[in-house]
């Protein structure tokens, strides 16, 4: 069975901290809910709120340091007042997925969450897509293509991949286990080698991206090919009737990722989490 992508460093005793101020989409919560524009100071104190936590280990000495550096305060109550979205999933979806334990806390702070589109049309079109259709004409220019594939195809495509980075698969990108819902995808150049793969988690309503990874040595091919594999999944999602497509964090990871994650057209969201038991017939 594979665990899932890496979740943010947000703690259990900071979320309850958030929840006390009526942050957080609590229920009763007072604070009106403020997007987190990217690269905006607010996001900065968040990501260096975010980057601290992992040696913070009691909650006084965390409140104390937030109360010493008000930059950090103001991560916090940014924090607090994003959006929220709000997730079902089907129990025996959640116990498929078990060691990952992420349905554990039923409120999930910060995370990169695509609202994916009805028709393609809306996904591409504006000046915020503009980056992204750049990147899409080159790759198209250079024979790029991205398709779903059969786990067998993707295994394929992985070995070569990681070979080219120096790297050994590990478990998390092994066949799915019993219960477990994947898709798979594959870019690939024109001659027909792989350029970069991807896989999502599928629950029903929502998907979680926990690998797209390209390979070092066909550059500048393989950048391109990150953008279209990734636009190529968000459609086939979305034709299936997905609504939303989670990345991870939006605050925790490296500043490269958070900005590709902003160009995809990703938003810093709070998430709760419901998990619904199976009707009794």
């Amino acid at each position: 069975m594979r665990s899932a992508v890496r979740q943010p460093a947000w703690s259990g005793k900071l979320r309850r901290t958030v929840l006390s101020r009526g942050y957080g989409g609590a229920p009763g919560a007072l604070v009106p809910q403020r997007e987190l524009r990217y690269g905006s100071r607010e996001f900065l104190a968040a990501s260096d709120l975010a980057q601290r936590l992992p040696h913070s280990a009691r909650a006084p000495a965390l409140i104390g340091r937030l109360a010493r550096r008000p930059v950090l305060l103001r991560g916090l109550a940014a924090v607090g007042r994003l959006p929220v979205t709000d997730l079902q999933v089907g129990e025996a979806d959640a116990d498929a997925w078990r060691s990952w334990a992420w349905f554990a806390q039923r409120l999930k702070l910060a995370w990169a969450v695509l609202d994916l589109p009805t028709a393609k049309d809306h996904y591409l079109t504006g000046r915020p897509r503009q980056a992204l259709r750049t990147n899409l004409r080159h790759a198209r220019a250079r024979g790029v293509t991205s398709s779903r594939v059969s786990y067998e195809t993707f295994s394929e495509a992985v070995s070569t991949i990681m070979r080219a980075r120096d790297r050994t698969p590990g478990p998390e990108l092994g066949r799915p286990g019993p219960g477990q819902q994947a898709a798979c995808y594959v870019a690939r150049a024109a001659s027909g080698e792989p350029l970069a793969f991807a896989e999502v988690a599928l629950f029903g309503q929502f998907a979680v991206l926990f690998a797209l990874v390209s390979r070092p040595d066909w550059q500048p091919e393989s950048s391109w090919a990150r953008y279209q594999l990734h636009t190529c999944l968000v459609l086939d999602l979305a034709c299936c009737g997905t609504e939303h497509l989670l990345s991870g964090s939006a605050v925790t990871e490296p500043a490269g990722n958070q900005y590709f994650q902003h160009l995809l057209g990703y938003r810093a969201r709070n998430l709760r989490v419901k998990v619904i038991p199976p009707r009794v017939t």
